[in-house]
């Protein structure tokens, strides 16, 4: 035998008010359930959006320098000099134009390790595993962070963009602190200035010196005239090379643009209206759904048991 219940059917009856009027009468009714999740998520994204730690973007604009030290000696010295000639255009016959070796050398993990070394970059980037007051190491040894994992991090932290068209490289450093994000910026750049000039004037030196014993050698033997010619001006481009990376800090890139330190409404995370409007919307979806499972409960609470004979 089964007991018809005698309840009003609130989504099926064919007299009862359309859906929106239904809903907001559901509301009403649980109101008290659907205000406090609202409260609570808008409250709960205020608080991340003011406590979370604030991120700024710092951003430096460089232009690779363009060198054309190669010397062009490679098609005289194959027209049949022999040896020592195919051996000098091997060392002297390619163009260093070394725009992308010094992109490759900016995101370099070797140039980070570096500079990270230098600047004792791990307290600073695992703040929470460092202990400052005993300037040691808050974790244990297993989970001390390594310059590898450290450079995976920051490579989550800088970005490198080039821009083929114009040529300039914009470099963009995401920190929480904007002075370190500037002073970090300019260093990544005067590191590998420095790093690649010293390369260019060690090669020049060596470049240099092995010339200067093949012209020795050429002046004490009957060598033909288009070989000392070749290898004078070979020498005489490497002491260009040279003298020009001796006088050039900038060696790889030309700061366009030095990095400024942000202003502190500038930052970039956390949003803060972002996080005020997903806090409402959040609070308006949770506190509909929490609204609908309880008048669901309610009804079937109310729905008596179905008896059976």
């Amino acid at each position: 035998m089964n007991i018809t219940p005698s309840l009003e059917k609130v989504w099926t009856d064919s007299g009862a008010d359309d859906r929106f009027t239904t809903f907001f009468a559901m509301m009403r009714r649980h109101w008290r359930i659907s205000a406090a999740i609202f409260c609570i998520c808008v409250v709960t994204s205020l608080l991340l959006a003011f406590l979370l730690p604030s991120y700024w973007e710092v951003e430096i604009e460089v232009m690779p320098v363009s060198k054309n030290n190669g010397v062009n000696i490679s098609s005289v010295l194959a027209g049949g000099l022999g040896a020592i000639g195919g051996s000098i255009g091997a060392l002297l016959g390619h163009s260093s134009d070394n725009e992308d070796e010094a992109l490759a050398v900016l995101r370099s993990r070797e140039l980070f390790d570096t500079y990270a070394t230098e600047q004792n970059l791990l307290p600073v980037l695992y703040e929470s595993k460092w202990d400052a007051v005993n300037h040691r190491w808050a974790v244990s040894p297993s989970r001390i962070p390594t310059l590898r994992q450290a450079y995976k991090l920051f490579n989550r932290i800088r970005d490198i963009d080039l821009d083929r068209r114009s040529g300039i490289v914009t470099m963009t450093i995401t920190w929480k602190d904007r002075a370190q994000a500037a002073k970090w910026a300019q260093g990544l750049i005067a590191l590998t200035n420095g790093q690649l000039r010293q390369k260019a004037l060690h090669q020049a030196e060596d470049n240099m010196r092995f010339l200067s014993d093949e012209m020795h050698r050429a002046g004490s033997s009957d060598a033909p005239n288009a070989l000392t010619n070749a290898l004078a001006n070979s020498y005489n481009r490497e002491l260009q090379s040279y003298m020009f990376a001796k006088g050039q800090p900038e060696f790889a890139f030309q700061v366009i643009d030095q990095p400024t330190i942000p202003d502190a409404r500038e930052r970039v995370f956390p949003n803060r209206p972002l996080f005020a409007v997903l806090g409402v919307i959040l609070g308006l979806g949770l506190g509909a759904g929490a609204t609908w499972l309880a008048e669901r409960r309610q009804r079937r609470a109310l729905q008596p048991a179905r008896l059976y004979p």
